[in-house]
């Protein structure tokens, strides 16, 4: 999902960039997918920041260790 989320931006910064003139319907959708992308994106690094937590407090107690939070 990241990855999706990283090439929408590339896409839609491409566009928003592009030297000649587009439609206004396109630079609009464009900006959207920009915003889309970027929530993927960050959506998905936390979803992977929680899950590697949880695994490292399941972790620490089969080791015998105190959980986390």
């Amino acid at each position: 999902m990241g990855t999706i989320g990283l090439a929408l931006l590339g896409i839609s910064g491409s566009v928003l960039a592009a030297p000649v003139a587009l439609p206004a319907a396109v630079v609009t959708a464009a900006g959207y997918i920009a915003v889309t992308g970027g929530v993927m994106s960050a959506v998905s690094q936390v979803t992977v920041e929680d899950f590697a937590k949880k695994e490292a407090d399941e972790e620490g107690q089969l080791q015998g260790g105190e959980p986390d939070g």
